[in-house]
C-alpha cells in the first residue's frame, strides 16, 4: 500500500515537474516603427519574450544583443546587411516561436523648401529636400494628389492640382512621410501681357512709349539678343542726354479712353496681391525701373516701385502692392488698378545705355 502511493506521490511530482519546464509562447502585440531603414532602433513589444534564441528576417538569422531583451520588450537595430522590402520576422524562444511583418525602407524623406511658394492650379513647382526614393507620392493639404512630372533624390518638378488653396505639401517617400516647413498659397493670375499674343491685353500696339528710349510700338517686341524665356518679350533701352534721370518707358492700355477704360479687375486686399514679371538688364548692371501703377475713379498720383536690375539672366520678381505709394505715402487700391507703366531711370548718372527685358507681366492674387 505504502509503495503504490509512493509511486502516486512520484508520479504527480514529475508530472508537475514537466508542467514548469514548457514555457508559455511568445506573443508579439507591437512593433514600432513598423518600417524604416538599415540601422533603425525598432521596439517588438509582447509577452514572453525573455529568452530569445533566434531572430531573422524572411528566413535570415540576425546577430541581437540580449542586454535590450525582457520579458515584454526586444529592442533590436536593424542590421545593414538586410535587403529592402517586407520581410516577415520570425523570434523563437524556449516556448515557441512568433512572427510579425518589418519593411525596410531607404532613409525617411526630408523636405527643404518648395518653389514658389504660391501658383496657380496647372503650374509646376520644384520641391527640394533629400531622399525622395521610389515609391513616392505628392499632396497638397494631404489629401489632393499632385502629377510628378521629374523626381530625383534632392528635388522633384510637380503641377499644382486643382481644387486648394493654402496649406502644407506632403511628401510620401520610400522611406517614410515628409511636410513642407512653410504653407504653399494657391493664386490667381490676372494677364497683364505676355508679348506673345495669347492673352487678353497682349496686343503690342495698346501699350504706349514715351520718353528718350529706343523703341516704339514697331520695334519693342524682340525674340533674341537676349536670349527669350520663351518667344517674345519687351526691350527698352535709352541713355539718359537730359541729365534729368528719367529716360522714359512704355505703358499698358495705350490708345484707349483713360479715364473710362476698365481696371484689372483684382479682388484680392493690397497685402495679397502681387505684380510679377519676368526681367533681365542683358548685362547692364545701372538699370533701374520704376514701376508705376494708376488708379481708375481715384487718386491720379503716380503709386511708384523701384528696382535695381542688377542680376544676371532673366529672374522672376514678386512685388506685394503694398509696396507701391504715391509721394504722399499713400498705398494704391488694387480694386482701382488699372494701368502699369515701366519706365527707365538712370539714377547711378551713369550716361551710358541702359536695358530692360520684360515678359510675363500678371497681377498675381493670393487666395
Amino acid at each position: 500500500m505504502n509503495g503504490i502511493k509512493y509511486i502516486l506521490f512520484l508520479s504527480i511530482g514529475l508530472l508537475f515537474l514537466s508542467c514548469e519546464k514548457d514555457p508559455p509562447a511568445p506573443v508579439i502585440t507591437a512593433v514600432s516603427p513598423s518600417f524604416g531603414p538599415a540601422g533603425q532602433l525598432v521596439t517588438f513589444e509582447g509577452m514572453n519574450l525573455a529568452n530569445i534564441r533566434e531572430v531573422s528576417f524572411s528566413g535570415q538569422l540576425t546577430n541581437f544583443n540580449t542586454a535590450y531583451n525582457s520579458d515584454v520588450a526586444l529592442l533590436f537595430r536593424i542590421p545593414n546587411n538586410i535587403p529592402l522590402g517586407e520581410h516577415e520576422v520570425l523570434i523563437k524562444t524556449d516556448g515557441g516561436t512568433v512572427s510579425t511583418s518589418f519593411r525596410i525602407t531607404l532613409d525617411p524623406p526630408t523636405v527643404f523648401s518648395v518653389m514658389p511658394e504660391f501658383a496657380s492650379s496647372g503650374d509646376i513647382v520644384t520641391i527640394t529636400g533629400k531622399n525622395f526614393f521610389e515609391p513616392i507620392e505628392v499632396y497638397f493639404f494631404d489629401s489632393v494628389q499632385a502629377e510628378i512630372l521629374s523626381l530625383f533624390p534632392d528635388s522633384m518638378e510637380v503641377i499644382v492640382p486643382e481644387g486648394i488653396e493654402k496649406g502644407k505639401i506632403t511628401v510620401n517617400a520610400n522611406g517614410g512621410v515628409a511636410t513642407t516647413p512653410v504653407n504653399f498659397f494657391s493664386v490667381n493670375s490676372i494677364l497683364v501681357n505676355d508679348f506673345d499674343g495669347n492673352g487678353i491685353r497682349s496686343e503690342t500696339n495698346k501699350w504706349g512709349f514715351t520718353g528718350q528710349i529706343d523703341q516704339n510700338a514697331f520695334n519693342a517686341i524682340h525674340s533674341s539678343n537676349p536670349d527669350p524665356i520663351s518667344n517674345n518679350f519687351l526691350k527698352l533701352t535709352g541713355t539718359d542726354n537730359l541729365a534729368i534721370n528719367w529716360i522714359g518707358g512704355a505703358q499698358s492700355h495705350f490708345g484707349f479712353p483713360g479715364d473710362n477704360f476698365e481696371t484689372f479687375g483684382i479682388s484680392t486686399d493690397i497685402n495679397n496681391t502681387l505684380l510679377e514679371m519676368d526681367i533681365n538688364n542683358n548685362g547692364r548692371n545701372n538699370t533701374h525701373l520704376i514701376l508705376i501703377l494708376l488708379e481708375h475713379d481715384g487718386l491720379t498720383s503716380d503709386f511708384t516701385h523701384e528696382i535695381h536690375v542688377d542680376w544676371d539672366g532673366w529672374e522672376k520678381i514678386s512685388i506685394p502692392l503694398n509696396r507701391f505709394s504715391d509721394f504722399e505715402g499713400i498705398l494704391v487700391d488694387p480694386a482701382k488698378v488699372k494701368l502699369l507703366k515701366v519706365h527707365l531711370i538712370d539714377n547711378e548718372d551713369s550716361n551710358t545705355l541702359l536695358e530692360v527685358n520684360i515678359d510675363n507681366i500678371r497681377f498675381v492674387e493670393i487666395l
